[in-house]
């Protein structure tokens, strides 16, 4: 399948995550604060019986699932980049339904994402050279080391009241649990293709449920606890940087070997990523703040 439909499929998840994430977004601020403690059942149960917070969970699920077919055909380290356009199709989607004025450096973030992903579409051959193979040992190390970032974040914010906001925390945490999701989507399908059933169900695919429902939870809670454009800022900057980290690493994803194709795959990488940053303000979090104050 050509990279363009790939992105194509993608831009369609990143909207149906947008859509989901208003919803939680409009739950999470009406329900109890999620936090450890013995409450935290009840809590957690409140947040799963809620009819709009699950509705969109649902409709995230369905972006999943768009998201999955295209890594069929995608690298994991492009294709979360490419969720990128979804600030785009939010930003446009602002100015013409609830009147927005884009600020300049909002105006560059969508050229900067724009430009990333036709780089990225670009930079991929026609037949993949280097298709994603999973190292099961690196990818059990770059695991271990992502978590123990993330208990090192939160312990140290916890215990010693150094580093970031809470706000923050939670975007980071949530951010790399998410992003784990997504590498173990990939690793699910790699495993698929080779016929390795075992590992694929019985225990790659309960890992990655493990990692994206305790990401949304926390991206939950950090909506409770602060802005919302700074919670998406961190998860979504966060997610995408794992995903390239390990797909690199852990998945055998190579830069392509033609210095064009590699130059043209790094410059559109680095544009999403500062282009997500700009563009923060048009997320489905910030949204949904402004359609209840609108």
């Amino acid at each position: 399948m050509s990279i363009w439909i790939s992105i194509l499929f993608i831009t369609l998840c990143a909207i149906c995550w947008d859509v989901g994430v208003v919803l939680q977004k409009q739950a999470a601020d009406k329900l109890p604060p999620i936090a450890l403690g013995p409450n935290l059942l009840s809590t957690l149960r409140a947040f799963v019986f809620s009819r709009k917070w699950m509705g969109g969970l649902i409709i995230s699920g369905l972006g999943w699932g768009l998201f999955a077919f295209a890594l069929n055909y995608t690298p994991i380290s492009l294709a979360r980049a490419i969720q990128g356009s979804g600030f785009v199709i939010l930003a446009v989607f602002s100015i013409l339904f609830l009147d927005h004025r884009l600020k300049a450096r909002e105006w560059l973030g969508v050229i900067i994402v724009t430009a990333g992903i036709v780089a990225l579409g670009l930079s991929e051959p026609i037949q993949n050279s280097t298709p994603s193979v999973l190292t099961p040992h690196l990818l059990v190390l770059a695991v271990a080391v992502a978590c123990g970032l993330c208990l090192l974040v939160y312990a140290g914010r916890k215990f010693f009241n150094v580093g970031f906001d809470w706000v923050a925390v939670f975007g980071i945490i949530a951010g790399v649990l998410l992003g784990l999701g997504d590498v173990f989507t990939k690793g699910v399908l790699i495993q698929l293709h080779s016929r390795a059933y075992l590992s694929a169900f019985g225990l790659i695919a309960p890992a990655l449920v493990l990692f994206y429902l305790t990401g949304f939870f926390l991206l939950s809670r950090g909506y409770q606890h602060g802005r919302a454009i700074l919670v998406t800022a961190v998860s979504d900057f966060c997610a995408r940087l794992i995903t390239i980290v390990l797909g690199v690493y852990a998945l055998g994803e190579a830069f392509p070997q033609e210095l064009l194709h590699r130059e043209l795959r790094l410059a559109g990488l680095i544009a999403i990523l500062f282009g997500t940053v700009l563009l923060a303000r048009f997320s489905g979090e910030q949204l949904a703040e402004e359609l209840e104050t609108g």
